[in-house]
Order: C-alpha cells, then structure tokens, then sequence
C-alpha cells in the first residue's frame, strides 16, 4: 500500500520473485504524493543514487531533482514496468481474516497473502495543543499545506519548526512576507561536500564495497543521518531579507504565538513545520500507544504484514528490497 519509492521498489522485487503483486495509493497519479510538496522543494540527495531498481533517473541541470521530477519518475517508473496499480481510493481498514488480509477499498474487499504498508510517517501533523489558542481569523496549515509564499494572507507569518522543512519554508517566505521562525535546536549547515553528488557516490561505493549494508545508514556521518544538520541558510535570510529568529514556540494566544525567552510574535499566518506522526488507526494489528511495532525487515508481530521504512529515497529503495526479499521468503 503505497504508490512511492517504496511500494514501487517492493512490487518490483515481489514480481520478479513471481509473486502476484497490486499497488493502492490514494491519490489520483502515482507521485503526486511529492507533487502536492511546495513548489521549490529539492531533495537533498543527488538523483543519480536516487534510482529505483531497472530504471535511471533522468538527467537534468540540477543534480538534486525537483519535487516533481521526482513525481514524475515514479509516474513514469510504475508505467514502463507496468506494476499493476488501483489509484484515488483510500484503504479504510486493513485486518487479519485466517491466513488472508483483507483490506477494505472504497466498495471493495481485496484479498491477499501478504501487505506491505508503504505510506511513510507523514500522514498526521504533529501539532501541539497550544494552537488551538490562537484566534480563528488566524489561518493555520502544516508544512505539507504550504505551496508558495504568494498564496498566503498579507501579513506576519510564524514557522514554527526549524528542522529542513521548517526552515527552508521560512527563508522562501520571508523574501515575501514578514516572517519569524520558531527554533527548539538551531542545527548547523551541512559542510559542502554534502552537496557534491560525488560525495555521495563515493560514499555509496564504500558502503557496498565494505559493509553491504542494505536500509543501513550507519556509515553515513552521524548529524546527517540523524538530520542534524540545517540545508536552509538561517542567517543568510535574517541579514538579507529580515527573517527574525525567535526561541522555541511554547503558547499562543490570540493572534500572538509566545517564545521560550517570553517573546512574542503576531501572525496572521501560522505554518507548523513540527513533525508528522504515522497513522495507524486503520490497521487491525497490535500497537503500543498506538503505533505498530516495526522490527528487521520491516516485520510485525502480524505474520505476512510488513513496512517500508528509510529518511533518504535511497535508504527507502534498499529497505524496500529487504522487505521484498523477506516477504518472498514468507517471513
């Protein structure tokens, strides 16, 4: 379940297994999970080690993709390996019926074996319960409801949230809009070399040559892989286009969101760039505070039920063939 870079590279793995395979995603067009992103997103890793497996991903000037070139090629991916695919209906239940899932889709019960459960994490903003102070005039949207700068109401705007999505959203709008930005952890810019699509290849051939490793990234440096490190220049925008750089966001009421240090800043506008939690209510599995345990290989304590998992689309393509490989397995 899932139509990305992980669905795509387990079904792709199952079928070349000679397993019969059918991908369900809710949107209407495979990868319009990165098309509805913000307009000038760019991934952080370079598309040559972004591939999904049999097809490269295309060239371009830039070598960080776009969002929608990612899109596109995973369009593109699921059409040229013809992956069998249900798409625009969202799976209302999914549970356990003798040796058979059974999953509820749209007016449907689909059978089968085994599901791999391919959404990722971000499906349910991880907003503090603080926001529901703030006067209803102020308009309040997740990081994955902001699109461009242009479309927001004149006037202040508070990102709350300084991880990358936080604040590269923040530095886009503040050439717009008066902005300040709400910072738990300040983290550092990456060094340079992170930005060398060569870095990256060379540290991808050291990995398979020495470790084979498969959705390990424990050879990658420590803040990186942990997303310790900050791709959007904080101080750049401050010193060029005003962004204010507040504490941490800790109330808000009215029309005024309150800092850590007692500080306050209006909003006319509020963008929550604080995390995303997974949604596993639809799922009739075990769960410890409500979410289902995910061990190696994607595993759960439900026999044939497996996730994908991974920060980088790399590290989510070779987890996807572990899971792949397990799942044809029957583990």
């Amino acid at each position: 379940m899932g139509a990305g870079h992980g669905g795509l590279a387990v079904a792709h793995g199952l079928r070349r297994a000679g397993r019969d395979v059918l991908l369900l995603d809710a949107h209407d067009r495979v990868g319009d999970t990165w098309r509805t992103r913000w307009d000038s997103l760019r991934l952080f890793t370079p598309r040559d080690i972004d591939t999904l497996p049999g097809l490269p991903f295309p060239r371009g000037e830039d070598p960080f993709p776009s969002k929608d070139e990612v899109a596109d090629y995973q369009e593109r991916y699921a059409s040229e390996t013809r992956l069998p695919t249900r798409l625009g209906e969202r799976v209302r239940s999914l549970r356990r019926a003798g040796e058979l899932f059974e999953a509820a889709v749209g007016g449907d019960v689909i059978r089968a074996r085994s599901v791999v459960i391919a959404v990722g994490h971000h499906q349910v903003p991880d907003i503090p319960d603080f926001a529901a102070r703030l006067d209803p005039r102020v308009l309040q949207i997740p990081s994955s409801g902001y699109r461009r700068a242009r479309d927001l109401p004149i006037g202040p705007v508070v990102v709350v949230g300084a991880a990358n999505t936080g604040g590269e959203i923040a530095v886009e709008v503040a050439r717009e809009r008066p902005t300040t930005i709400a910072i738990g952890t300040r983290k550092p810019l990456p060094p340079g070399r992170f930005r060398s699509p060569t870095w990256w290849k060379l540290a991808l051939l050291r990995d398979r040559v020495f470790h084979e490793r498969t959705a390990d990234i424990s050879w990658l440096p420590w803040p990186l892989r942990a997303g310790g490190y900050l791709d959007a220049d904080l101080d750049r925008a401050a010193a060029e286009h005003g962004l204010r750089l507040a504490t941490r966001a800790v109330d808000a009421r009215g029309d005024e969101v309150r800092f850590a240090d007692g500080s306050t800043a209006q909003a006319r506008t509020v963008i929550w760039a604080t995390g995303f939690r997974a949604d596993h209510t639809w799922i009739d599995a075990p769960k410890e505070n409500g979410q289902i345990r995910i061990g190696r290989h994607g595993r759960t304590a439900v026999e044939g039920l497996h996730f994908v998992r991974g920060r980088f689309l790399f590290a989510i393509s070779r987890h996807a063939r572990d899971v792949a490989r397990d799942v044809g397995r029957g583990g």
